[in-house]
């Protein structure tokens, strides 16, 4: 493993970690109170800010990886073996990545306090969100740093070949026979034997 893969494979550690981490100190239905003026009252937690981080550390990941590979369109590669290949692991790494950041950002901005009881079929409800939301953040953010890890290992190793690859006829002799025979210089034709006795 080279630096830019240890880099992203921490960062993406850290993006799952603190995703899990939002999950499990997210608030719960048990822990919100209802005061008699239809007020919630939340307990403190930390699951937002942890939320937050998760989606910072995997947008670094991801920046750092393109950076390390370059713009996978615009740069045009003559190695074809692992293009196809490469490609996949390209969207999908981006795939899991919007939807992993957009999971970890939605679940921070629908984990804030709701002050005011929501009613329904006549009686109040405090907010509380879904479980999983941050789960599912972290699964996608691991997801796409091993994508992006994979897609990045393929690109470098694609370009290794296009580099190594030989020129055609490079460092190589023609050999080929001659089209016409060569004479003999010691033979000597028989009109011209006779013209050097007879001169």
């Amino acid at each position: 493993m080279d630096k830019t893969s240890i880099i992203v494979y921490l960062l993406g550690i850290t993006s799952v970690a603190t995703g899990f981490a939002a999950e499990l100190t997210r608030v719960t239905a048990s822990e919100v109170n209802e005061d008699v003026y239809e007020q919630c009252s939340y307990p403190f937690s930390p699951a937002p800010l942890l939320s937050i981080t998760s989606a910072v550390t995997l947008l670094i990941a991801k920046i750092i990886i393109n950076l390390a590979t370059g713009c996978f369109c615009c740069k045009p590669r003559t190695a074809q073996s692992n293009r196809s290949k490469a490609l996949c692991f390209y969207i999908v790494s981006w795939i899991t990545f919007i939807l992993g950041m957009g999971l970890l950002l939605i679940g921070a901005k629908l984990s804030e306090r709701h002050d005011e009881a929501v009613v329904r079929n006549g009686y109040y409800y405090c907010y509380v969100m879904r479980s999983g939301v941050f789960a599912g953040g972290a699964v996608l953010a691991a997801l796409c740093c091993i994508f992006g890890i994979i897609y990045y290992h393929t690109i470098k190793s694609e370009g290794k070949n296009a580099g190594s690859a030989p020129f055609p006829n490079e460092g190589g002799i023609a050999m080929a026979q001659p089209q016409f025979p060569v004479e003999n210089p010691d033979f000597v034709h028989g009109g011209v034997h006779m013209k050097r006795q007879f001169g």
